[in-house]
């Protein structure tokens, strides 16, 4: 199973040891971790540092009028990502993501590139040290949930820990994407490799769980993806215009 749950008896043992205060649901998505493979070559700790508190006015960042956005579709490939009620994640990710790229293309004066744009394996290493080579103003990855238990659902998204921008950027799509979900499970933080090792603000969105078959239903409409990324692109809109 994709996602790994701690029960809230074991939470509670091991708090002042390992687990970050937001966790206190004890539930925290299963997505790969800073230290499972090496930085890219090209990331910049003190880049990172500079763009994650660069100032705003109005919402609008002072260094570009436009931005450099980095879809990243999570998964693909020889991994699948979660699998469940006859879907997979791969697959989902990678529709929303087009969609969302084609609305903001469409729609706003921003440029977009995705990590992946087909049905190919694409390692975390890879997919951070293209946003930071293209000098990406913010990075969008996306990612559908799971649990052992069926009945968890909802939204929710993801910034690295002490993020400042990324918050705005995780709070901005959450905001948006929040309408297409009756469980709402928060805006959180996490040591995501992608969110870490990405030189600029960067989040990780979880929309619903594969696992529970509500979710899952709704994720196979493509009228439902649609929706996801329209409020994927409008928070992104939100993040960097201010409105």
């Amino acid at each position: 199973m994709k996602k790994r749950y701690v029960s809230t008896v074991l939470l509670s043992m091991s708090l002042l040891f390992s687990t970050p205060a937001f966790a206190a649901k004890g539930e925290v998505a299963d997505e790969a971790n800073w230290d499972v493979a090496p930085a890219p070559s090209n990331y910049n700790p003190a880049l990172k540092e500079k763009l994650d508190k660069q100032g705003k006015t109005n919402g609008a960042p002072t260094l570009a009028s436009n931005p450099v956005i980095v879809i990243d579709p999570g998964h693909g490939g020889s991994d699948s990502g979660a699998v469940g009620n006859g879907l997979q994640e791969k697959n989902l990710t990678l529709d929303i993501a087009t969609r969302a790229k084609n609305y903001v293309v469409a729609n706003y004066p921003a440029t977009v590139y995705m990590t992946r744009s087909s049905d190919a394996t694409v390692s975390l290493e890879d997919r951070a040290s293209y946003a930071n080579s293209v000098g990406a103003s913010f990075f969008v990855s996306m990612h559908i949930n799971s649990a052992t238990a069926t009945s968890a659902n909802g939204l929710e998204t993801y910034n690295y820990y002490g993020s400042i921008n990324g918050a705005q950027l995780a709070t901005s799509a959450y905001n948006k994407l929040k309408t297409s979900y009756s469980s709402l499970r928060g805006v959180k933080e996490a040591g995501f490799y992608v969110l870490k090792y990405t030189n600029m603000p960067a989040m990780l969105g979880e929309t619903g769980f594969i696992s529970n078959s509500t979710d899952a239903a709704n994720l196979g409409s493509a009228s439902f993806r649609q929706n996801l990324a329209t409020q994927y692109a409008q928070g992104m809109h939100e993040y960097w215009w201010g409105f």
